[in-house]
């Protein structure tokens, strides 16, 4: 019988095998805390027997394998949660740092836009007082510098993202080059081991894989040679074989130029990717961009603009203590915009109704045909009127557009309305003499009226009517009402009261719904409303004249106050307190549900753990139950071989006697 099937044989193969178990059971030992780790197992089987005259006989043990305990499926779920887990991690991170802040009292914007608001009512009180206005200044003041500080801090926050966005980007590269440089070796050790697994690389593969999901979205594809192909988003390759890709970043268009993320391959070039990422930090650093930053600083900044603008053109039909009309109480930024990447034409746009202006941002394209304008948030297409010229701008969503006649096909543009908003919103009145409380009509009854009526001037419809402009600090014309009869009068220009000159008779009048004279059934419009009530007696007459003295009169500031809780932004659906608060519910709504989100899958990432744990796990009370085992074995191999020796000694003293 051949060496290979003698009892010394069989006991060196079982030695040999019970060794490898030995140092596989030590292995798992010394490696039961390193992560990523996954337990090993050596598989032993016969040898092949040996055909004898009377059968086979066996000839030992040999290792088959070093068995690498993994679950490709359990694996692919921890890789999945790991970036799911990150991505609403971060989300919510960042997103609770701005729901905290503006959902404050103090630190967000209520407080101060409450301030104001109270500073207005108390000027209504008592439109005399000079305190009064220069309290109205001051909290005027204070709300544009809460609306910079608040602009200012989603700035850096915008900043904060950028260079995460950069870390991350940079660890995605390194991973990858790492995942490459592992597939290059693993390949290598297949071949070199006949095909055997290189447990402890795959192992350290697959744990720079699961590093990379907690930086973006992956998935991975094994090729027949070992190697693992890694890709992202909708299917672009980051790792092939021993070959990786790099991710760069790049400034896109816009007020701030965010960062976006491009692919580069090979000499290719790089490939804009950026709305194709989710998951990781990648992931979640794009989705608070997109889901709160942004429409924070826009919403943010559509209430500065909307509170400007209409507080500006309230303002401006008073008057101030010394007579003069109202100016600008406020200074309020033009809509923002940007080319995108090799265009050459430019825009100009404006304000149209800014009533009507929303949170959104605007992708404007050109076909070489007609002009496309489009919501970046939705990509909604927006319906625009007119044909783009300075004579007939587009008009949409409460802007204002002209083209450029020289604009080529493909290009395009980024409409940002509101970005800039809250930063450039600027407080311009610091006079209380110049704070414009008073109307500039005003009306008196004629003391020798024997009827009941009364006239008001319930608001100021447009001061750039010729009636204030044409002559400043004049009415134009003055105007007189005189009735004719219980049920009709007659409105003269009273700019001689010596020969008033009659301009037009109105009958109709009902002494129990009143009447608002203007406009006039013939036409009559002079920027102002006038409202006539009770019974007059015909020979009434009413006077309407300039106002030129601001100091006791409260109507301008009654129509600031009403202004502020009034329904004037969103089409006439929302006040600017409604704009604030639906920005601050949809920020705590955003917030609220990734804290959700994240719980959940932590939840969803800790049980494929430890579904992953008690498949690759190492068990210590197993492992040293198997080093008892194997050493036991061992032991028993080695008085095979001890006997095979007694056996051959006893045969050479046979030969010996």
């Amino acid at each position: 019988m051949s060496s290979g099937s003698s009892l010394l044989g069989i006991g060196i193969s079982a030695l040999q095998a019970y060794q490898r178990s030995l140092n596989t059971a030590g292995h798992n030992i010394a490696n039961a805390n390193t992560p990523g780790y996954s337990r090993q197992r050596v598989n032993l089987v016969s040898a092949p027997p040996q055909f004898s005259g009377y059968g086979y006989v066996g000839t030992g043990v040999r290792t088959g394998s070093v068995q690498r305990f993994y679950d490709a499926f359990i694996s692919t779920q921890v890789q999945n949660y790991s970036s799911s887990t990150t991505e609403f991690s971060t989300l919510h991170q960042y997103s609770a740092q701005i729901d905290n802040v503006l959902a404050d009292p103090d630190a967000g914007l209520s407080t101060a836009m409450q301030r104001f608001n109270n500073a207005v009512q108390d000027l209504a009180n008592d439109p005399g007082s000079m305190a009064a206005r220069q309290v109205l200044i001051s909290e005027g003041q204070g709300l544009v510098d809460r609306f910079h500080s608040l602009g200012s801090w989603l700035d850096d926050m915008d900043a904060q993202v950028n260079a995460e966005l950069q870390s991350s980007v940079t660890n995605v590269n390194r991973l990858a080059a790492s995942i490459a440089d592992l597939n290059e070796k693993i390949v290598l050790a297949y071949g070199a081991g006949a095909g055997q697994p290189p447990n402890d690389l795959l192992d350290q593969r697959d744990m720079l894989i699961q590093e990379l999901s907690g930086e973006i979205g992956v998935t991975t594809l094994e090729q027949e040679d070992g190697a693992v192909n890694v890709m992202m988003g909708t299917g672009q390759a980051l790792v092939v074989g021993s070959t990786s890709n790099t991710l760069e970043t790049y400034k896109g268009p816009g007020v701030h130029a965010p960062l976006k993320v491009a692919l580069r391959i090979g000499a290719n070039g790089n490939v804009p990717i950026t709305e194709q990422l989710s998951g990781g930090r990648i992931g979640g650093l794009l989705g608070f961009r997109e889901r709160v930053l942004e429409p924070a600083a826009n919403e943010l900044g559509r209430t500065a603009i909307g509170l400007g603008q209409f507080f500006n053109e309230q303002h401006e039909k008073g008057v101030d203590i010394n007579g003069d009309l109202g100016r600008s109480f406020f200074s309020i930024p033009d809509p923002q915009w940007d080319s995108y990447p090799g265009v050459n034409s430019s825009l100009s746009v404006s304000w149209n109704d800014i009533g009507q202006v929303t949170g959104a941002n605007y992708k404007l394209q050109f076909d070489g045909s007609n002009w496309t304008m489009s919501r970046t948030d939705t990509g909604e297409t927006v319906a625009m009127t007119g044909s783009g010229t300075a004579a007939d701008p587009f008009v949409a969503d409460g802007l204002s557009i002209v083209v450029d006649p020289a604009a080529a096909s493909g290009d395009t543009f980024l409409v940002q309305p509101t970005r800039q908003g809250a930063m450039s919103l600027q407080a311009l009145i610091d006079e209380p003499a110049l704070v414009a409380a008073a109307f500039p009509v005003q009306t008196a009854e004629s003391g020798s009226n024997t009827g009941s009526g009364r006239i008001s001037v319930p608001a100021i419809t447009d001061i750039d009517n010729p009636a204030f402009q044409s002559s400043p600090g004049n009415l134009t014309p003055p105007l007189m009402i005189r009735f004719t009869s219980a049920n009709s009068y007659e409105i003269y220009d009273n700019s001689n009261p010596s020969s008033p000159a009659l301009l037009e008779t109105v009958s109709g009048y009902d002494p129990a719904a009143g009447a608002d004279v203007f406009p006039t059934p013939g036409g009559l419009d002079f920027g102002y409303q006038i409202r006539l009530s009770g019974d007059p007696a015909a020979g009434d007459e009413f006077n309407i004249d300039f106002n030129s003295n601001g100091d006791g009169d409260n109507r301008n500031a009654l129509a600031l106050g009403e202004m502020l809780s009034g329904k004037i932004m969103g089409n006439g659906t929302e006040s600017l307190a409604d704009v604030y608060n639906s920005l601050v519910s949809d920020v705590g709504t955003t917030t609220r549900q990734a804290d959700l989100a994240e719980r959940s899958h932590e939840q969803l990432l800790q049980r494929s753990l430890d579904a992953r744990d008690s498949v690759s796990g190492v068990n210590l009370d197993e492992e040293a139950a198997n080093l008892v085992r194997f050493q036991q074995a061992y032991q028993a191999a080695a008085q095979v071989i001890a006997t095979a020796n007694e056996m051959f000694d006893t045969l050479l003293g046979a030969v010996r006697s």
